[in-house]
């Protein structure tokens, strides 16, 4: 795979590693650099040399310069997700990007954003090099074979946040309804009905499947399991909960959890695995390669 070798500071890159669950990343000013947090980590990316070394001793991981920009390259394609090569955390990098960029100083914009719009375009070659049509790379595609609702089947879709809009394309096939806490954005529009946060009740008593989108969460999940044991549904996805935790209701639908979701992308067939090794592989050299073009800002030293 040829890489265009395009002039990089990637010598200032520095960034910080918190995994979940663990210690929570700090409060860091804006402006200062780029956050992500998703479900498996949090981590800050950045190119100021005094943060790094301030916060450096607050990180239970950290990577500096090729080391950094493989790292981010693995995230960013969703190689170190809970589900290897799931698609929706580079979604949440680039809004992480596009958040940070509009709070970023000078000093980041001219160091880090051009690293971080490498990244993307890194990651986009990436992706269609050896991540392409393999199969079960989403957390919808793994969904939808886990639930297989019919043609017209209605299901229900719990919570509004990224996880819960990467989930319409799989089931466009059904009657697909959303319910949040509050009036969930316009994406969401394509769903045949949007209930009103007052109505969660009735949202459940008009679903065939439900995916919830939502944090583990007792009182709420009670709540819930209330709602759906007088419900005709047939089976519950719990996107936010682990086969170790506590049960969610004693009576109603069939409860699946994340484990059921791990379960079936182990069962993905090699041709899978071969792509994101070779992925895997792609990042570190990359990263290598990049690495090897002159400090831009040691050149500018010399010329001065």
């Amino acid at each position: 795979m040829s890489q265009q070798r395009t002039p990089l500071d990637l010598h200032a890159l520095w960034v910080g590693h918190w995994p979940k669950p663990g210690v929570s990343m700090p409060g860091i000013a804006r402006g200062t650099g780029m956050a992500l947090d998703t479900c498996q980590r949090s981590l800050y990316a950045t190119t100021d040399h005094a943060l790094a070394q301030a916060l450096a001793p607050l990180a239970p991981a950290v990577h500096r310069a090729a080391d950094a920009y493989g790292f981010l390259l693995e995230v960013a394609a969703g190689l170190l997700s809970a589900i290897p090569g799931e698609t929706n955390v580079f979604g949440q990098f680039k809004r992480a990007w596009h958040a940070a960029g509009r709070e970023a100083s000078p000093h980041t914009l001219a160091t880090l954003a051009p690293l971080i719009a490498q990244v993307v375009c890194d990651t986009r070659s990436l992706r269609h090099d050896w991540l392409q049509g393999i199969g079960g790379a989403s957390y919808g595609s793994l969904a939808r074979r886990l639930l297989a609702p019919a043609a017209g089947e209605r299901v229900l879709i719990v919570g509004a946040g990224d996880l819960a809009r990467s989930l319409l394309p799989f089931f466009r096939g059904s009657t697909l309804g959303v319910w949040n806490r509050h009036l969930p954005g316009p994406v969401f529009a394509a769903a045949a009905q949007v209930f009103a946060p007052a109505d969660a009740a009735l949202a459940a008593s008009a679903a065939d499947c439900v995916i919830m989108t939502t944090p583990a969460d007792a009182a709420h999940d009670r709540q819930w399991g209330h709602w759906l044991s007088a419900s005709p549904a047939r089976v519950v996805l719990h996107l936010g909960r682990r086969r170790h935790d506590p049960p969610a209701w004693q009576a109603g639908p069939r409860i699946l959890d994340l484990d059921d979701v791990f379960e079936l992308r182990q069962s993905q067939d090699n041709v899978r695995s071969i792509g994101i090794k070779r992925a895997r592989l792609a990042c570190r050299e990359i990263a290598a390669a990049r690495a090897a073009l002159p400090d831009p800002a040691a050149l500018r030293r010399a010329a001065g």
